[in-house]
Protein backbone atom coordinates (compact mmCIF):
# COMPACT_ATOMS: atom_id res chain seq x y z
CA UNK A 1 0.00 0.00 0.00
CA UNK A 2 1.12 3.32 -1.04
CA UNK A 3 1.70 6.17 1.27
CA UNK A 4 -1.00 8.45 -0.35
CA UNK A 5 -2.98 5.81 0.18
CA UNK A 6 -2.94 5.80 3.83
CA UNK A 7 -3.29 9.71 4.30
CA UNK A 8 -6.66 11.67 4.25
CA UNK A 9 -6.71 15.11 2.50
CA UNK A 10 -9.19 17.76 3.74
CA UNK A 11 -9.75 19.99 0.63
CA UNK A 12 -11.68 23.51 1.05
CA UNK A 13 -12.83 25.04 -2.09
CA UNK A 14 -15.78 26.95 -3.19
CA UNK A 15 -15.70 26.57 -6.98
CA UNK A 16 -17.92 23.41 -7.83
CA UNK A 17 -15.99 22.76 -10.87
CA UNK A 18 -12.44 23.00 -9.57
CA UNK A 19 -13.42 21.11 -6.46
CA UNK A 20 -14.83 17.95 -8.32
CA UNK A 21 -11.64 18.00 -10.66
CA UNK A 22 -9.56 18.24 -8.25
CA UNK A 23 -11.12 15.60 -5.65
CA UNK A 24 -10.98 13.14 -8.84
CA UNK A 25 -7.27 14.08 -9.03
CA UNK A 26 -6.40 13.64 -5.60
CA UNK A 27 -8.12 10.58 -5.36
CA UNK A 28 -6.48 9.24 -8.86
CA UNK A 29 -3.02 9.85 -6.98
CA UNK A 30 -4.23 7.23 -4.01
CA UNK A 31 -5.43 10.06 -1.40
CA UNK A 32 -8.43 9.72 0.42
CA UNK A 33 -10.17 13.22 -0.04
CA UNK A 34 -12.78 15.03 1.82
CA UNK A 35 -14.47 18.22 0.02
CA UNK A 36 -15.49 21.05 1.53
CA UNK A 37 -17.36 24.49 0.06
CA UNK A 38 -16.24 27.25 2.30
CA UNK A 39 -14.46 27.84 5.93
CA UNK A 40 -17.58 26.57 7.57
CA UNK A 41 -17.78 23.12 6.27
CA UNK A 42 -13.90 23.12 6.73
CA UNK A 43 -14.06 23.70 10.63
CA UNK A 44 -16.59 21.21 10.79
CA UNK A 45 -14.80 18.56 9.01
CA UNK A 46 -12.09 19.26 10.93
CA UNK A 47 -13.78 19.39 14.44
CA UNK A 48 -15.11 15.41 13.15
CA UNK A 49 -12.14 13.73 11.59
CA UNK A 50 -8.14 13.36 11.50
CA UNK A 51 -6.84 14.75 8.61
CA UNK A 52 -2.98 14.25 7.15
CA UNK A 53 -3.04 17.57 5.49
CA UNK A 54 -5.37 20.47 4.15
CA UNK A 55 -5.28 22.06 0.80
CA UNK A 56 -7.30 25.23 1.18
CA UNK A 57 -8.32 28.00 -1.62
CA UNK A 58 -6.91 31.91 -0.64
CA UNK A 59 -10.00 33.43 -1.16
CA UNK A 60 -13.29 31.56 -0.27
CA UNK A 61 -16.87 32.88 -0.57
CA UNK A 62 -17.35 33.47 3.31
CA UNK A 63 -13.81 34.11 3.76
CA UNK A 64 -10.41 33.41 3.12
CA UNK A 65 -7.91 30.49 3.61
CA UNK A 66 -5.64 32.41 5.85
CA UNK A 67 -8.86 32.99 8.43
CA UNK A 68 -9.08 28.96 8.34
CA UNK A 69 -5.27 28.80 9.18
CA UNK A 70 -5.98 31.48 11.99
CA UNK A 71 -8.71 29.21 13.56
CA UNK A 72 -6.80 26.09 13.07
CA UNK A 73 -3.74 27.54 15.24
CA UNK A 74 -6.56 29.09 17.48
CA UNK A 75 -7.39 25.21 17.90
CA UNK A 76 -4.12 23.81 18.50
CA UNK A 77 -4.70 21.79 14.90
CA UNK A 78 -0.92 21.07 13.52
CA UNK A 79 -2.23 19.70 10.07
CA UNK A 80 -0.01 20.52 7.28
CA UNK A 81 -1.62 23.05 4.87
CA UNK A 82 -0.87 24.18 1.78
CA UNK A 83 -2.70 27.44 0.41
CA UNK A 84 -3.86 27.51 -3.80
CA UNK A 85 -4.41 30.80 -5.12
CA UNK A 86 -4.08 33.41 -8.29
CA UNK A 87 -3.41 35.95 -6.14
CA UNK A 88 -0.46 35.59 -4.79
CA UNK A 89 1.45 38.58 -2.89
CA UNK A 90 4.66 38.57 -0.50
CA UNK A 91 2.35 39.82 2.22
CA UNK A 92 -0.20 37.16 1.52
CA UNK A 93 2.48 34.89 1.52
CA UNK A 94 4.19 35.44 4.81
CA UNK A 95 0.88 36.29 7.00
CA UNK A 96 -0.20 32.85 5.55
CA UNK A 97 3.22 31.16 6.43
CA UNK A 98 3.23 32.87 9.93
CA UNK A 99 0.03 31.12 10.18
CA UNK A 100 1.37 27.80 9.55
CA UNK A 101 0.76 27.76 5.83
CA UNK A 102 3.55 25.19 4.88
CA UNK A 103 3.67 25.81 0.98
CA UNK A 104 1.33 27.86 -1.51
CA UNK A 105 1.07 27.08 -5.07
CA UNK A 106 0.04 29.42 -7.29
CA UNK A 107 -2.96 28.77 -10.53
CA UNK A 108 -2.82 27.53 -12.87
CA UNK A 109 -1.00 24.52 -12.21
CA UNK A 110 -0.62 20.95 -13.12
CA UNK A 111 -2.07 18.41 -11.42
CA UNK A 112 1.13 16.28 -11.62
CA UNK A 113 2.76 19.81 -9.55
CA UNK A 114 0.32 19.45 -7.22
CA UNK A 115 0.38 16.23 -6.34
CA UNK A 116 4.02 16.34 -6.29
CA UNK A 117 3.92 19.19 -3.46
CA UNK A 118 1.27 17.10 -1.15
CA UNK A 119 3.62 14.39 -1.47
CA UNK A 120 6.67 15.61 -0.60
CA UNK A 121 4.89 17.56 2.00
CA UNK A 122 3.18 14.91 4.01
CA UNK A 123 6.32 12.36 3.92
CA UNK A 124 8.27 15.12 5.42
CA UNK A 125 5.35 15.66 8.16
CA UNK A 126 5.06 12.14 8.82
CA UNK A 127 5.31 11.25 12.70
CA UNK A 128 8.14 8.44 12.36
CA UNK A 129 10.69 11.60 11.27
CA UNK A 130 11.59 13.61 15.04
CA UNK A 131 11.08 17.46 14.25
CA UNK A 132 14.56 18.79 13.42
CA UNK A 133 16.27 20.27 16.78
CA UNK A 134 19.13 21.78 15.46
CA UNK A 135 19.11 23.81 12.23
CA UNK A 136 22.20 25.27 12.08
CA UNK A 137 22.16 27.32 15.25
CA UNK A 138 18.68 27.63 15.76
CA UNK A 139 18.34 25.52 18.20
CA UNK A 140 14.64 24.43 19.21
CA UNK A 141 11.78 22.10 19.38
CA UNK A 142 8.28 23.87 19.86
CA UNK A 143 6.03 24.89 17.80
CA UNK A 144 7.32 28.16 17.06
CA UNK A 145 10.71 27.29 16.28
CA UNK A 146 9.56 24.77 14.20
CA UNK A 147 7.90 27.09 12.29
CA UNK A 148 10.18 29.89 12.07
CA UNK A 149 12.54 26.84 10.43
CA UNK A 150 10.46 26.39 8.05
CA UNK A 151 9.62 29.88 6.99
CA UNK A 152 13.43 30.72 6.75
CA UNK A 153 13.62 27.92 3.96
CA UNK A 154 11.09 29.85 2.46
CA UNK A 155 12.69 32.80 2.70
CA UNK A 156 16.20 31.86 1.82
CA UNK A 157 14.82 30.66 -1.66
CA UNK A 158 13.12 34.25 -2.13
CA UNK A 159 16.26 36.77 -3.49
CA UNK A 160 14.62 40.00 -1.66
CA UNK A 161 15.21 41.93 1.25
CA UNK A 162 14.46 40.60 4.71
CA UNK A 163 13.76 42.36 8.18
CA UNK A 164 14.53 40.73 10.97
CA UNK A 165 12.82 41.68 14.69
CA UNK A 166 13.17 40.74 18.15
CA UNK A 167 14.33 41.31 21.43
CA UNK A 168 18.29 41.35 21.47
CA UNK A 169 19.71 38.49 22.05
CA UNK A 170 17.16 35.84 20.19
CA UNK A 171 19.08 34.88 17.00
CA UNK A 172 18.58 37.67 14.59
CA UNK A 173 22.15 36.85 13.32
CA UNK A 174 22.01 33.68 13.49
CA UNK A 175 18.77 33.41 11.33
CA UNK A 176 20.49 35.53 8.62
CA UNK A 177 23.28 33.85 8.12
CA UNK A 178 20.83 30.48 8.08
CA UNK A 179 19.65 31.92 5.25
CA UNK A 180 22.51 33.19 4.05
CA UNK A 181 23.62 29.46 4.33
CA UNK A 182 20.23 28.47 1.86
CA UNK A 183 20.51 30.94 -0.14
CA UNK A 184 21.24 30.97 -3.74
CA UNK A 185 24.57 33.32 -2.54
CA UNK A 186 25.30 31.08 -0.39
CA UNK A 187 28.86 30.48 -2.15
CA UNK A 188 29.01 34.25 -1.88
CA UNK A 189 30.37 36.81 1.20
CA UNK A 190 28.08 37.66 4.45
CA UNK A 191 28.93 41.04 5.65
CA UNK A 192 27.69 42.14 8.99
CA UNK A 193 28.07 45.49 10.29
CA UNK A 194 25.89 47.11 13.31
CA UNK A 195 24.98 50.41 12.30
CA UNK A 196 24.56 51.89 15.84
CA UNK A 197 27.93 51.01 16.68
CA UNK A 198 29.80 53.34 14.45
CA UNK A 199 29.49 57.51 13.96
CA UNK A 200 27.94 58.89 11.10
CA UNK A 201 30.71 59.99 9.11
CA UNK A 202 32.37 56.09 9.66
CA UNK A 203 29.30 54.24 9.06
CA UNK A 204 28.93 55.97 5.59
CA UNK A 205 32.43 55.00 4.07
CA UNK A 206 32.00 51.69 5.35
CA UNK A 207 28.65 51.27 3.89
CA UNK A 208 29.90 52.68 0.34
CA UNK A 209 33.13 53.50 0.20
CA UNK A 210 35.36 56.19 -0.60
CA UNK A 211 37.58 57.34 -3.49
CA UNK A 212 41.25 58.33 -3.01
CA UNK A 213 41.02 62.45 -2.20
CA UNK A 214 37.53 62.18 -1.07
CA UNK A 215 38.03 63.99 2.01
CA UNK A 216 41.38 64.37 4.66
CA UNK A 217 43.19 60.87 5.26
CA UNK A 218 41.66 59.02 2.88
CA UNK A 219 44.78 58.18 1.06
CA UNK A 220 43.10 55.45 -1.76
CA UNK A 221 40.50 53.82 -2.89
CA UNK A 222 38.32 52.17 -0.62
CA UNK A 223 35.37 49.92 -1.48
CA UNK A 224 32.63 49.71 0.61
CA UNK A 225 30.58 46.65 2.33
CA UNK A 226 27.57 46.80 -0.29
CA UNK A 227 30.56 46.23 -3.16
CA UNK A 228 32.06 43.92 -0.32
CA UNK A 229 29.46 41.48 -0.09
CA UNK A 230 28.36 41.44 -4.07
CA UNK A 231 27.21 38.12 -4.90
CA UNK A 232 26.19 37.68 -1.54
CA UNK A 233 24.16 39.10 1.57
CA UNK A 234 25.31 42.19 3.59
CA UNK A 235 23.30 42.17 7.29
CA UNK A 236 22.67 45.45 8.45
CA UNK A 237 22.05 44.68 12.02
CA UNK A 238 20.10 47.20 14.77
CA UNK A 239 18.84 49.38 11.45
CA UNK A 240 16.69 51.45 13.57
CA UNK A 241 19.70 53.21 14.89
CA UNK A 242 20.86 54.09 11.04
CA UNK A 243 21.15 58.18 11.00
CA UNK A 244 18.21 59.58 8.31
CA UNK A 245 20.84 60.61 5.90
CA UNK A 246 22.08 57.29 5.34
CA UNK A 247 18.72 56.44 5.35
CA UNK A 248 18.02 58.20 2.04
CA UNK A 249 21.22 56.66 0.38
CA UNK A 250 20.58 53.07 1.44
CA UNK A 251 17.24 53.27 -0.10
CA UNK A 252 18.74 54.46 -3.17
CA UNK A 253 20.55 51.83 -3.05
CA UNK A 254 18.01 49.42 -2.42
CA UNK A 255 16.08 50.72 -5.12
CA UNK A 256 18.62 51.04 -8.03
CA UNK A 257 20.97 48.60 -6.93
CA UNK A 258 23.37 50.72 -7.71
CA UNK A 259 25.52 53.58 -5.35
CA UNK A 260 28.25 55.61 -6.18
CA UNK A 261 31.33 56.07 -3.18
CA UNK A 262 32.22 59.46 -1.38
CA UNK A 263 34.34 61.85 -3.58
CA UNK A 264 33.04 59.33 -6.89
CA UNK A 265 31.23 61.15 -9.79
CA UNK A 266 29.66 58.07 -11.24
CA UNK A 267 27.64 55.53 -10.28
CA UNK A 268 28.32 51.63 -10.27
CA UNK A 269 26.41 48.35 -10.14
CA UNK A 270 25.60 46.78 -6.97
CA UNK A 271 24.43 42.45 -6.73
CA UNK A 272 23.65 42.09 -3.06
CA UNK A 273 20.70 41.14 -0.95
CA UNK A 274 20.11 43.11 2.38
CA UNK A 275 19.14 41.30 5.69
CA UNK A 276 18.42 43.97 8.00
CA UNK A 277 17.82 43.34 11.68
CA UNK A 278 16.30 45.50 14.59
CA UNK A 279 15.22 44.99 18.32
CA UNK A 280 13.16 48.55 17.80
CA UNK A 281 9.52 48.89 16.57
CA UNK A 282 10.55 50.24 13.34
CA UNK A 283 6.56 51.19 12.42
CA UNK A 284 6.16 53.31 15.04
CA UNK A 285 9.68 55.11 14.77
CA UNK A 286 8.59 55.64 11.05
CA UNK A 287 4.98 57.12 12.21
CA UNK A 288 6.84 59.16 14.69
CA UNK A 289 9.53 60.34 11.92
CA UNK A 290 12.64 58.66 13.65
CA UNK A 291 12.73 56.61 10.60
CA UNK A 292 12.36 56.82 6.97
CA UNK A 293 8.50 55.27 6.26
CA UNK A 294 9.66 54.56 2.70
CA UNK A 295 12.85 53.15 3.87
CA UNK A 296 10.52 50.92 6.34
CA UNK A 297 8.07 49.42 3.46
CA UNK A 298 11.48 48.83 1.23
CA UNK A 299 12.62 46.87 4.01
CA UNK A 300 9.43 44.87 5.28
CA UNK A 301 9.00 42.55 2.16
CA UNK A 302 9.71 39.65 4.11
CA UNK A 303 9.87 39.53 7.79
CA UNK A 304 10.48 37.19 10.59
CA UNK A 305 9.97 37.84 14.06
CA UNK A 306 11.98 35.79 16.70
CA UNK A 307 10.21 35.05 19.92
CA UNK A 308 11.47 36.05 23.54
CA UNK A 309 13.10 33.14 25.09
CA UNK A 310 10.46 32.93 27.98
CA UNK A 311 7.46 32.69 25.28
CA UNK A 312 9.15 29.62 24.38
CA UNK A 313 9.93 27.67 27.77
CA UNK A 314 9.73 23.72 25.92
CA UNK A 315 12.90 25.04 24.39
CA UNK A 316 14.92 26.20 26.80
CA UNK A 317 16.19 22.61 27.98
CA UNK A 318 17.24 21.77 24.41
CA UNK A 319 19.15 24.79 25.03
CA UNK A 320 20.44 24.71 28.11
CA UNK A 321 22.46 20.80 26.74
CA UNK A 322 23.23 22.94 23.23
CA UNK A 323 25.23 25.39 25.07
CA UNK A 324 27.05 23.33 27.82
CA UNK A 325 27.77 20.41 25.45
CA UNK A 326 29.27 23.77 22.96
CA UNK A 327 30.95 25.25 26.47
CA UNK A 328 32.81 21.27 27.37
CA UNK A 329 34.33 21.47 23.59
CA UNK A 330 35.29 25.12 24.11
CA UNK A 331 36.97 24.79 27.75
CA UNK A 332 38.32 21.35 26.74
CA UNK A 333 36.28 19.94 29.66
CA UNK A 334 34.16 16.42 30.36
CA UNK A 335 30.33 16.40 29.41
CA UNK A 336 28.36 17.94 32.16
CA UNK A 337 24.53 17.86 32.97
CA UNK A 338 22.68 20.05 34.85
CA UNK A 339 21.00 18.83 38.28
CA UNK A 340 17.36 19.13 38.30
CA UNK A 341 17.44 22.16 40.43
CA UNK A 342 19.12 23.50 38.52
CA UNK A 343 17.13 23.51 35.78
CA UNK A 344 13.51 24.15 37.83
CA UNK A 345 15.71 27.67 38.65
CA UNK A 346 16.19 27.74 34.90
CA UNK A 347 12.42 27.31 33.79
CA UNK A 348 11.37 29.91 36.23
CA UNK A 349 13.62 32.69 35.39
CA UNK A 350 12.54 35.14 32.32
CA UNK A 351 15.93 35.63 30.81
CA UNK A 352 15.72 39.43 29.91
CA UNK A 353 19.09 38.44 27.87
CA UNK A 354 17.08 35.97 25.85
CA UNK A 355 19.22 33.11 24.27
CA UNK A 356 22.48 34.95 24.45
CA UNK A 357 22.17 35.44 28.04
CA UNK A 358 21.79 31.53 28.50
CA UNK A 359 24.62 30.76 26.61
CA UNK A 360 26.69 32.94 28.12
CA UNK A 361 25.30 31.52 31.74
CA UNK A 362 26.06 28.05 30.88
CA UNK A 363 29.78 28.87 29.83
CA UNK A 364 29.86 30.40 33.03
CA UNK A 365 28.72 27.42 34.81
CA UNK A 366 31.23 24.87 32.81
CA UNK A 367 33.90 27.07 33.80
CA UNK A 368 33.51 27.24 37.36
CA UNK A 369 32.64 23.65 37.71
CA UNK A 370 35.32 20.98 38.89
CA UNK A 371 33.18 17.84 37.49
CA UNK A 372 29.87 16.11 38.15
CA UNK A 373 26.53 17.99 37.63
CA UNK A 374 26.19 21.62 37.39
CA UNK A 375 24.29 21.90 41.39
CA UNK A 376 22.80 26.00 41.48
CA UNK A 377 25.38 27.50 43.74
CA UNK A 378 27.38 27.78 40.34
CA UNK A 379 24.51 30.19 39.22
CA UNK A 380 25.26 33.84 39.51
CA UNK A 381 24.54 35.52 43.39
CA UNK A 382 20.72 36.03 44.16
CA UNK A 383 19.70 34.46 40.06
CA UNK A 384 16.60 34.40 39.55
CA UNK A 385 15.71 36.51 42.49
CA UNK A 386 13.46 39.12 41.78
CA UNK A 387 14.75 42.62 43.26
CA UNK A 388 12.16 44.31 45.96
CA UNK A 389 11.96 47.51 44.16
CA UNK A 390 12.31 50.36 46.38
CA UNK A 391 14.41 48.27 48.72
CA UNK A 392 14.85 49.94 52.42
CA UNK A 393 11.30 51.31 52.77
CA UNK A 394 9.32 49.71 55.49
CA UNK A 395 6.00 50.07 54.36
CA UNK A 396 5.96 50.57 50.47
CA UNK A 397 2.38 50.93 49.49
CA UNK A 398 1.10 52.38 52.72
CA UNK A 399 -0.19 55.95 52.84
CA UNK A 400 2.90 58.39 53.82
CA UNK A 401 1.95 59.69 57.58
CA UNK A 402 2.02 63.63 55.49
CA UNK A 403 -0.44 62.22 52.59
CA UNK A 404 0.24 61.94 48.76
CA UNK A 405 -1.12 63.40 45.36
CA UNK A 406 -2.81 59.96 44.65
CA UNK A 407 -3.79 61.30 41.12
CA UNK A 408 -0.12 61.84 40.00
CA UNK A 409 1.28 58.68 41.73
CA UNK A 410 -1.79 56.78 39.70
CA UNK A 411 -0.26 58.71 36.37
CA UNK A 412 3.23 58.12 37.09
CA UNK A 413 1.95 54.17 38.15
CA UNK A 414 0.25 54.22 34.66
CA UNK A 415 3.38 55.31 32.85
CA UNK A 416 5.61 52.64 34.52
CA UNK A 417 4.04 49.49 33.50
CA UNK A 418 3.30 51.32 29.73
CA UNK A 419 7.10 51.69 29.68
CA UNK A 420 8.24 48.11 31.11
CA UNK A 421 5.84 46.33 29.03
CA UNK A 422 7.11 48.17 26.06
CA UNK A 423 10.43 47.14 27.28
CA UNK A 424 9.52 43.60 27.85
CA UNK A 425 8.07 43.08 24.68
CA UNK A 426 10.86 44.75 22.57
CA UNK A 427 9.34 48.00 21.75
CA UNK A 428 5.94 46.33 19.62
CA UNK A 429 3.11 48.41 20.72
CA UNK A 430 0.41 45.68 19.94
CA UNK A 431 2.06 43.26 22.13
CA UNK A 432 2.80 45.87 24.98
CA UNK A 433 -0.95 46.57 24.92
CA UNK A 434 -1.85 42.50 24.77
CA UNK A 435 0.10 42.06 28.11
CA UNK A 436 -1.44 44.64 29.80
CA UNK A 437 -5.17 43.95 28.52
CA UNK A 438 -5.73 46.57 26.39
CA UNK A 439 -5.89 47.15 22.84
CA UNK A 440 -3.21 49.04 20.38
CA UNK A 441 -5.19 52.22 19.92
CA UNK A 442 -5.79 52.41 23.90
CA UNK A 443 -1.78 52.05 24.73
CA UNK A 444 -1.09 54.74 22.14
CA UNK A 445 -4.27 56.91 23.80
CA UNK A 446 -2.65 56.36 27.11
CA UNK A 447 1.17 57.02 26.13
CA UNK A 448 0.25 60.19 24.39
CA UNK A 449 -1.91 61.30 27.17
CA UNK A 450 1.15 60.56 29.50
CA UNK A 451 3.20 62.97 27.59
CA UNK A 452 5.38 60.12 25.30
CA UNK A 453 8.17 57.29 25.94
CA UNK A 454 10.43 59.40 27.29
CA UNK A 455 8.11 61.13 29.82
CA UNK A 456 6.86 57.83 31.68
CA UNK A 457 8.96 57.03 34.88
CA UNK A 458 11.43 54.02 34.24
CA UNK A 459 11.66 53.17 38.65
CA UNK A 460 8.75 52.30 40.10
CA UNK A 461 6.87 55.44 41.41
CA UNK A 462 6.28 55.05 45.06
CA UNK A 463 3.70 57.01 46.92
CA UNK A 464 5.70 59.07 49.37
CA UNK A 465 7.76 60.55 45.97
CA UNK A 466 4.21 62.15 45.51
CA UNK A 467 3.64 64.62 48.19
CA UNK A 468 0.08 66.39 48.06
CA UNK A 469 -0.37 69.87 46.72
CA UNK A 470 0.13 72.68 49.49
CA UNK A 471 -3.45 74.65 49.43
CA UNK A 472 -3.59 78.16 49.80
CA UNK A 473 -5.27 79.10 52.82
CA UNK A 474 -8.52 80.22 51.32
CA UNK A 475 -8.42 78.79 48.28
CA UNK A 476 -11.20 76.47 48.38
CA UNK A 477 -14.87 76.08 50.35
CA UNK A 478 -15.33 73.76 52.72
CA UNK A 479 -17.61 70.52 52.21
CA UNK A 480 -20.17 69.57 54.63
CA UNK A 481 -19.01 68.13 57.22
CA UNK A 482 -20.25 64.20 58.52
CA UNK A 483 -21.94 64.51 61.95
Amino acid sequence: MSLASTQRILLVEDEPGLREVLTLALEGAGFRCEAAAGIEEGQRALRETTFDGVLSDLKLKDGSGIELLTWMKEQGLETPVVIMTAYATTETTVQALNQGAVDFITKPFKHEELIGTLKGLLAAAEPAAPPPQDLGELVGVGPVMRKINALIGKVSRADTTVLLTGESGTGKEVVARLIHRYSDRAKGPFVAVNCGALPEALLESELFGFEKGAFTGAGAMKRGLFEEAGGGILFLDEIGEMPLSLQVKLLRVLQERRLRRLGATEERPVDVRVIAATNRDLRARAESGAFREDLFYRLNILQIELPPLRERPEDLPVLAEHFLRRSCLKLGKAPMQLHADTMAQLLAYRFPGNVRELENLMERCVALNAGGPITKDLLPEGFGQVPSEGAGRSAPLTIPPEGFDLEAWINALKGHFLRRALEEVGGVKTKAGKRLGMSFRAYRYWLAELGGLEALPQDFPWPADFPAPVEEEGSGTEGPKDA
